[in-house]
């Protein structure tokens, strides 16, 4: 039996997403002891392996003083990152840890070693072409040293975990799960298998959902703000906001599901609308390597444009175009239900890795 302490944040995406493959394991080699109290780890935890989830997220601080004396206290460290995009602003960390694991990385992987204004390469991009200031900049840490570098690996992303959202059911269980602990949360998650039935009977009667509000980083929702422009009043998208269960039965419903990128370019609502049986509609995300991957160009999703100018156009050609619509859909689908199916597989490899065996 390998024991390994999981330190990490209570917080929605932990319990229900970032940390469902553990709450989900079947390998019985692994014991996971689940703790977010740091204190608890240096004084009292008897493992020699430590997992940190969504750590320094929330406050954006690394703590260094408290990574070194973990690093003297533990054989071995897994930092597993869990923001929502390729940028990753605490490269601090990965010199004082054995693994990184990551939801997405980016292709090219010197871009670690640039300062990417809003940490994000298309907050850089809309600063640089458009001029889109923030109100408040953060100095970042870049990573050059190949050796440090190879300790990057990618993990899994969003796609494994609770669907459809449920808000009040996520946030009574963080509630619990802060007053009694993180092991409580694995008896209210589950497995939630892809369904390629359930999938495949959308109604398809609503054009494209394209439901997206603004978020309060310039850099960050300016790609937003082009999308919004560029649709106007054109009926065919639906824009308004409405209610988290309205959200999920449209996005069953619709042919088409508009995804922009958020806080990172990874979205809840790209694993919605495969789920739904819609197509996905996304800025192109070629710059990425992420798992479950359902971002096959023309295959599984549309891409396009960062300036969003092919937007319209390719919304209304697939509108247009049915068979092709739905064979991208269903591409979808099975690929993403073959990725879901493989994640024990997955977790066991990254357990092993982590553990040295």
């Amino acid at each position: 039996m390998i024991n390994i302490t999981v330190l990490s944040l209570i917080d929605r995406i932990a319990c229900f997403y970032s940390l469902s493959p553990f709450f989900n394991n079947s390998d019985k080699q692994f014991r996971f002891t689940f703790t977010d109290d740091p204190h608890w780890c240096l004084t009292k935890d008897t493992n020699s392996i430590l997992v940190m989830m969504r750590q320094f997220i929330k406050p954006d601080v690394v703590d260094l003083e408290l990574l070194a004396a973990l690093r003297k206290r533990y054989d071995r460290i897994a930092f597993f990152h869990d923001d929502a995009g390729g940028g990753i602003p605490r490269l601090e960390v990965v010199s004082l840890v054995d693994l990184f694991y990551t939801k997405a990385l980016f292709r090219d992987r010197s871009l670690y070693g640039r300062e990417l204004y809003g940490k994000e390469l298309y907050s850089d991009y809309y600063h640089s072409k458009y001029g889109i200031v923030d109100n408040e900049t953060k100095k970042r840490a870049v990573l050059t040293d190949p050796v440090q570098l190879a300790k990057l690996r990618l993990s899994w992303n969003i796609g494994i975990g609770e669907y459809p959202r449920t808000k009040w059911k996520q946030r009574i269980t963080v509630e619990i799960a802060r007053r009694t602990g993180l092991a409580c949360v694995q008896w209210v998650t589950g497995k939630n298998a892809v369904s390629y039935a359930k999938a495949m009977s959308n109604p398809l009667r609503l054009p494209v959902h394209a439901r997206i509000g603004l978020i309060s980083r310039p850099s960050i929702s300016f790609q937003r703000s082009l999308i919004l422009e560029k649709i106007g009043k054109d009926p065919r998208f639906l824009t308004e906001p409405v209610s988290q269960r309205r959200f999920n039965r449209e996005t069953a419903m619709s042919r088409v599901v508009l995804s922009p990128f958020g806080w990172g370019e990874l979205c809840l609502r790209d694993f919605e609308a495969v789920r739904g049986g819609a197509m996905l509609l996304k800025p192109d995300m070629s710059h990425l390597e992420t798992w479950p991957d359902i971002f096959v160009p023309f295959k599984t999703y549309v891409p396009f444009s960062w300036d969003a100018e092919d937007l319209v156009e390719k919304a209304s050609w697939y509108l247009e175009h049915e068979d092709e619509r739905r064979t991208i859909v269903e591409a979808a689908v099975n690929r993403y239900r073959e990725q879901h199916e493989a994640m024990q597989e997955r977790f066991t490899a990254i357990m092993s890795e982590i553990a040295g065996i």
